[in-house]
């Protein structure tokens, strides 16, 4: 799925948070906060995550949801959204993986090398965070 400008906008947002849930092979859920979350293009978003139980989840069931939102504003007046992803690939080297790695280290300095895992997502839906039938 290609995402409008606006879910663009939510995800290009500096201090923007962002929730990922995950779920291993028997339904059990996970939710984390990631900071290394980006859009690789108009399809795809990327994140980084170590060796932890997102990254268990996510090689048992390939589905995941992150909660994008932007601070500021509460309640029904908050802004982001819910993209649903579908895992493509993972990898553990490589140029793109040493290049968000370092953009993830000049945040966070040493904190990075528990980054283990570039994991590329398809983005398959996007929903408003509250939704009204209104879109995104």
């Amino acid at each position: 799925m290609k995402i409008n400008e606006k879910v663009k906008g939510f995800l290009q947002e500096e201090g923007r948070s962002n929730v990922l849930a995950t779920t291993d092979k028997s339904g059990k859920v996970n939710l984390a906060v990631f900071g290394s979350l980006a859009l690789a293009d108009d399809e795809t978003v990327v994140v980084m995550v170590g060796d932890n139980r997102t990254h268990s989840n996510l090689r048992e069931n390939p589905f995941a949801t992150c909660l994008v939102t932007l601070h500021g504003k509460t309640g029904m007046q908050q802004e982001g959204c819910r993209i649903y992803l579908k895992v493509r690939s993972m990898e553990d080297e490589g140029m793109m993986f040493d290049e968000i790695k370092g953009k993830v280290r000049a945040k966070v300095g040493d904190a990075a090398e528990m980054l283990k895992h570039l994991v590329w997502f398809d983005i398959e839906e996007v929903r408003p965070i509250l939704d009204m039938g209104q879109g995104v």
